[in-house]
């Protein structure tokens, strides 16, 4: 039955790997030029992408590990894919190994199939971010956070490094995390504090700090600064200025964030709106019931560590002043699905439970049907969005352009042009043996990215950017991207 859950995940998260066509927006482009420059150019780095907060970075980590796919693939941007694919699959994998282990085969099959089928898990699997590897190291986090409470000392040594690890891949979460874990064990489990595993663990923790805190010390505790100013009412602080809303309205946009990020833990929602907060309201009252009559001790422990620390993580997003964005909640959809599945488990104990669980499961696949059809039978080309669109742009042009030297110029609505500029030097690394210059002199393109809310704006990129050179041609290509030959004077 676990290989059958496999391959269901596996084939729902894999159309993009199989065929090479994903997306390939700002953030893939600029993580690629940052491998590029690891792995090509021999600059390391000490930080990560940038966060939505000016002056904080993400740990490396993340492009060192993008790294070894891409090297492997020869400078292709479709090894990222595979390896989210890869981590996306081991997801399902770990999760029924640590549920197995901790409550036997049935409740770490229901795990792994709700994992499998998770919307945002499948997500996660179609194309490279560096929220991604959450949905993993939150996986074995939660495990390894139970481990430490049953007083296992010795998986101290893991906890904490983990943790250390998500301040490489998604530092707003890992932050939240870090905080409400050190809360939680104060509160219940302060005696765990004192032995020499949670001291040695936290020393191993420390060493993946240690390449952001050299780059804070070399650039005049730049991070350490803006980290302060979140919480001192100062706009420079941020990425995006202007974000500050009454305390009021920001909390409850927090909480819309947090019902959002809930809400779409089920494949059946699409057919069934309101059976995320059924299944909350059944699991609430479960605990309620007389221990020994529906849960053991063990699986009671299980479950409200889960609730617990829910609720120390709500109660840390009230001290936090800007918005809770969705992608800082990735892979946060664990602390739901673990104890769900234990639930579920229980259920099946009795008539009225094993019925729900089986039409959840049935119609859960009655859903996925249609979607794997389409998804297979007519796969999506992406437009501008997919890398197909865009590697058949730099095509056309290559394959159009009869005398070298040429030049391109790229107009994208989010102004930073990474994307194209990886594109362009693996296929002149890979296949037309010649990078195009930016200058508009002799024979030029533009390469043009539409804005749909704002389809003039290229125009005025044109007037006032370009303006010189007489056009020789115009093509609108199927992508929706638009082709512009000029020749200067």
């Amino acid at each position: 039955m676990f290989f059958l859950i496999l391959i269901l995940g596996f084939f729902l998260r894999a159309q993009e790997a199989l065929s090479g066509n994903f997306l390939f927006l700002v953030d893939q482009g600029r993580d690629m030029m940052a491998v590029k420059s690891i792995i090509y150019d021999h600059h390391l780095t000490l930080i990560g992408p940038y966060t939505s907060l000016q002056g904080i970075f993400q740990g490396p980590l993340w492009y060192y590990l993008l790294s070894i796919p891409t090297l492997l693939f020869g400078g292709d941007p479709h090894g990222s894919v595979i390896l989210m694919l890869v981590i996306s699959i081991t997801v399902i994998v770990v999760t029924f190994l640590v549920m197995r282990r901790l409550f036997g085969n049935t409740c770490a099959l229901i795990s792994a199939f709700l994992v499998a089928t998770a919307p945002e898990a499948v997500a996660a699997a179609t194309y490279s971010w560096n929220p991604h590897p959450m949905w993993l190291l939150l996986t074995i986090f939660f495990f390894l956070l139970y481990q430490v409470c049953q007083k296992r000392k010795k998986y101290h040594l893991f906890l904490w490094p983990v943790i250390a690890l998500m301040f490489h891949f998604e530092i707003a979460l890992a932050i939240f995390i870090l905080a409400g874990t050190f809360i939680y064990l104060l509160v219940w489990h302060m005696k765990l504090f004192l032995n020499r595993y949670f001291i040695v663990g936290i020393l191993l923790a420390g060493l993946f700090f240690l390449p952001l805190f050299v780059f804070d010390v070399r650039h005049n505790f730049l991070m350490s600064k803006s980290f302060v100013q979140l919480f001192q009412n100062k706009d420079q602080g941020l990425f995006t200025k202007g974000e500050h809303l009454p305390y009021i309205n920001q909390m409850d946009a927090h909480l819309s964030s947090l019902y959002l990020n809930y809400r779409y833990i089920f494949q059946i929602n699409d057919l069934m709106p309101k059976i995320s907060i059924v299944v909350a309201i059944g699991f609430l009252i479960s605990l309620f019931i007389k221990r020994g009559k529906f849960y053991t001790k063990k699986e009671r422990d299980f479950l409200l560590l889960f609730v617990k620390f829910f609720l120390i993580f709500l109660a840390l997003t009230f001290l936090y002043p800007f918005p809770l964005r969705y992608w800082f909640l990735t892979g946060f959809q664990m602390i739901y699905i673990l104890p769900f599945s234990l639930f579920f488990r229980k259920l099946l104990t009795t008539r009225i439970g094993l019925i729900f669980v089986a039409a959840f499961s049935i119609i859960t696949l009655i859903v996925i049907a249609p979607k794997l059809y389409k998804l297979y039978r007519y796969p999506d080309y992406g437009g501008i969005a997919k890398i197909r669109g865009k590697t058949d742009a730099l095509d056309f042009i290559y394959q159009d352009v009869k005398v070298k030297p040429f030049g391109l110029l790229i107009f994208n609505p989010p102004v930073y042009t990474d994307s194209y500029d990886y594109l362009a030097y693996f296929l002149s690394k890979r296949t037309y043996h010649y990078l195009p210059h930016q200058e508009k002199k002799g024979t030029f393109y533009l390469l043009i990215e539409p804005d749909y809310n704002k389809p003039w704006s290229y125009k005025g990129w044109m007037e006032t950017v370009v303006k010189t050179g007489s056009i020789l041609k115009t093509w609108e290509l199927p992508s929706g991207l638009i082709v512009q030959k000029r020749q200067s004077p």
